[in-house]
């Protein structure tokens, strides 16, 4: 129920990142090949957040991109907020664990 401020959800999205998307996504957020990036994705660049958090939730293109499930409402909201506030995506929108919590099935 805690309400973040961007600054410190983007400084634990950045370690979120670091240990569970960066493999893929890379550290430049561009991606590799098959692996789609995230600096400049339509989807995290979007306004509407939910399209995000249900990616992560739910994984999609059958399982390439993994359901993450296993972390918490906080670390998804953080890792979505890096994303959104990284790189050249600079929206300045704020994702929070109530948000995620909100999605959650």
């Amino acid at each position: 129920s805690k309400v973040w401020e961007l600054a410190d959800l983007v400084k634990r999205g950045e370690k979120v990142y670091a240990a569970n998307c960066v493999a893929c996504h890379q550290a430049n957020g561009k991606g590799a090949g098959p692996i789609k990036a995230v600096d400049g994705a339509a989807v995290v660049l979007d306004a509407d957040k939910t399209k995000q958090i249900a990616i992560l939730l739910n994984g999609q293109n059958n399982g390439s991109m993994p359901a993450w499930k296993s972390l918490s409402d906080t670390d998804i909201a953080a890792v979505i907020t890096y994303t959104k506030n990284n790189w050249s995506n600079k929206t300045g929108q704020v994702v929070q664990p109530a948000d995620v919590l909100a999605q959650r099935k």
